[in-house]
């Protein structure tokens, strides 16, 4: 293979390379869209049983866990130790895990700093843990 064909194959693999990376690239984009999109749907199987027979089940599977104490725990120790926080970190909490937004968005939504949401998550999980800590002495 002389000097000419070498840098002819290397510029063909050098130019499908770079085809490859913007392929794939594009490829994770519209994945994370589709996932973005698809985050907000509740699927009716898993809906509990009970909100099958109201007139609108997803509105009130909805408004049940917006609602502060209407989301319910595994655990009855968290679900009270839940409950004993601020109504304001009841909300912080419900947004960022449950409805799964993002701080900036708890931010937009409750009209405050991406600062103040960062502190009242961490010290609500602080809260929480020592609730747990302090209540879970004995009972495994």
């Amino acid at each position: 293979m002389n000097h000419q064909e070498k840098s002819e194959r290397d510029e063909l693999r050098a130019r499908f390379t770079g085809w490859l990376e913007v392929t794939l690239y594009r490829a994770k984009l519209n994945y994370v869209k589709k996932l973005e999109k698809d985050k907000g749907m509740v699927y009716v199987d898993e809906l509990p049983e009970e909100l099958w027979v109201s007139e609108n089940p997803e509105k009130n599977w909805i408004q049940g866990i917006s609602e502060p104490g209407g989301f319910q725990f595994e655990e009855e120790r968290l679900e009270d130790a839940f409950c004993i926080l601020s109504e304001q970190r009841q909300k912080i909490l419900i947004m960022l895990f449950v409805e799964e937004r993002t701080p900036k968005e708890v931010a937009g939504r409750i009209g405050c700093s991406l600062q103040h949401v960062y502190k009242q998550r961490s010290q609500a999980l602080k809260q929480l843990r020592n609730m747990l800590e302090k209540g879970g002495e004995g009972d495994e």
